[in-house]
């Protein structure tokens, strides 16, 4: 018996065994429904709760397209019913010992499955709810699942191949395990055939885990996840076979009306049937979510040329280049809709990256701009967006006149920018970047933690100070006692941290955020 990890944490829910092959039934795609008419601003009541929406500039792609005339096979516990889901439901099927039935949309039993599907394809400006990534992608909810979250391998290379054959352009795998066997690799071989974007998380078992498979084909994209930070969260894998991050943490989706949630988790008032989940699952639909407004948009394209395109767009995060933590980068719907030349020409301004801390490199970027004549930095004593010209409360740093900067004591407490001068048509124009977060002498080493983790406040905090580091809780379930912080339950805990004045610093305090979310299963549970 082999168990699989379904790719999120706020459930605890394995996967996989069994090897039984029987015949697929084709099934009618029912009439596609009309798409919608959304701007940015939607009616759906919980909109302001879906950070990752505005964080991957989704909504700013609704103009041209939401999804309409795509499908997009879900593979796992079944979807629905919800009702900002229901009209974007094709017949469900089931798939047991490599028997496929019949069964309505309305299969899931465990809410893995709906939570998924909502992220993908949630109606929109529906005065309820939820907006989903593509939502006006039809979503086709195929369950392999039992109870447990246990399955077999053979019944998902026998709903690969089913999901193939009924004209999905996506095929979305929130699950994973530590191999692969042969009939697996047929079926992405097959899916591949009909120039379909299989879509996989890439795991939640930690710094230490081994590839997850099927995320580690080179078959499927492999999706980790990012929190609002766009850092890692602690229970997200590393390898070479992680393609692009995508948003993970705290993600409000559809669940089942009789689901069972903790009210801290619910995400659209109490009594409503949605919640917050975090997890590889939630980020691998928000990257089906966007494969299928690439296919609605470019429906001539294949899953390769769909795969490049979200890969070659994306917004490098961590370490420049492609690295074994983020992959690519961030995906950024805009960007790939300007890359295939959806969006006019317009004013371009150089991009900066930093963390905002006092000896930690901030990277400016011209590569989107024209040739510059000249580069610079600027120090600010208020944030603001990028401009044509120069904020009267910014003054320009000695000696600060290449694209990286490192932050010293001085910048303390203000904001930076990159300034670059430019020639339009013969013309000398200045362009100014947005401005980097606050910097700062103290930071934590990291934003989020799963719960009952341990953590020694010297582990926790870093500082360019020698002085001596304390924090204390102000609110959340997190204590600390001898030094060690502990987290308890999930949410947000607020921590306020010191390091003691020792020259040339005075004492330096700083009231940071800890996101703690449930702890993920390893893979061989």
């Amino acid at each position: 018996m082999r168990k699989f990890l379904v790719g999120f944490v706020s459930f605890s829910i394995s996967f996989f065994s069994l090897a039984i092959r029987v015949e697929a039934k084709s099934v009618e795609a029912e009439s596609q429904v009309e798409p919608l008419t959304i701007t940015a601003a939607t009616t759906d009541t919980a909109y302001e709760s879906q950070w990752a929406l505005q964080a991957s500039k989704v909504s700013d792609v609704w103009p041209t397209t939401t999804g309409s005339g795509v499908i997009v096979a879900v593979i796992d516990s079944g979807s629905g019913p919800n009702p900002d889901l229901d009209q974007n439901l094709l017949p469900g099927r089931t798939i047991t010992r490599g028997r496929i039935t019949d069964n309505a949309a309305d299969v899931d039993i465990i809410g893995h499955g709906t939570h998924v599907a909502g992220i993908i394809a949630a109606r929109s400006n529906n005065n309820i709810g939820i907006a989903g990534v593509a939502p006006s992608a039809q979503i086709l909810p195929i369950r392999i699942l039992d109870s447990r979250g246990d399955g077999s391998d053979s019944d998902l290379a026998l709903a690969i191949r089913y999901a193939s054959d009924q004209g999905a352009r996506v095929i979305n795998l929130s699950l994973g395990g530590t191999n692969q066997t042969a009939a697996l690799q047929g079926a992405l071989e097959y899916a591949a055939s009909k120039g379909i974007l299989v879509v996989a998380a890439a795991g939640n078992g930690g710094l230490t885990a081994s590839t997850t498979f099927p995320a580690g084909n080179d078959l499927t994209i492999a999706v980790t996840a990012v929190d609002q930070t766009l850092n890692a969260p602690s229970f997200t894998q590393r390898g070479t076979y992680i393609d692009i991050s995508a948003p993970g943490i705290s993600i409000c989706s559809s669940i089942r009306f009789d689901a069972i949630v903790d009210v801290s988790r619910r995400c659209a008032g109490v009594t409503e049937p949605y919640a917050l989940m975090s997890g590889t699952s939630m980020a691998a639909a928000f990257v089906s979510g966007v494969a299928a407004l690439v296919f609605s948009a470019k429906p001539e394209f294949n899953a390769q040329q769909v795969r490049e395109v979200i890969i070659a767009t994306a917004q490098d995060i961590g370490e420049p280049g492609r690295d074994q933590t983020f992959g690519a980068g961030m995906i950024d719907a805009y960007a790939i809709f300007k890359a295939l030349g959806f969006f006019p020409d317009k004013i371009v301004f150089p991009t900066v990256s930093s963390l905002g801390r006092v000896g930690q490199e901030a990277v400016g970027g011209t590569v989107q701009i024209p040739e510059s004549e000249r580069l610079q930095w600027y120090r600010c004593l208020a944030p603001g967006e990028a401009t044509l010209t120069i904020p009267m409360d910014c003054s320009a740093i000695a000696q600060a006149q290449r694209n990286i900067y490192i932050p010293t004591r001085k910048d303390l407490n203000s904001f930076l920018r990159f300034g670059t001068l430019i020639s339009i048509g013969g013309t000398p124009q200045m362009r100014f970047s947005e401005t980097t977060p606050k910097i700062a002498a103290i930071w934590t080493t990291n934003t989020t933690l799963e719960v009952d983790i341990k953590i020694a406040i010297k582990d926790l905090i870093e500082s360019v100070s020698n002085g001596a580091e304390s924090a204390r809780v102000i609110s959340g379930p997190c204590t600390i006692r001898k030094n060690v912080l502990t987290t308890i339950q999930s949410g947000n805990c607020q921590i306020r941290i010191i390091a003691a004045a020792k020259n040339p610093y005075a004492k330096l305090a700083r009231t940071v955020d800890l996101i703690v979310v449930a702890k993920a299963r390893s893979n061989n549970d």
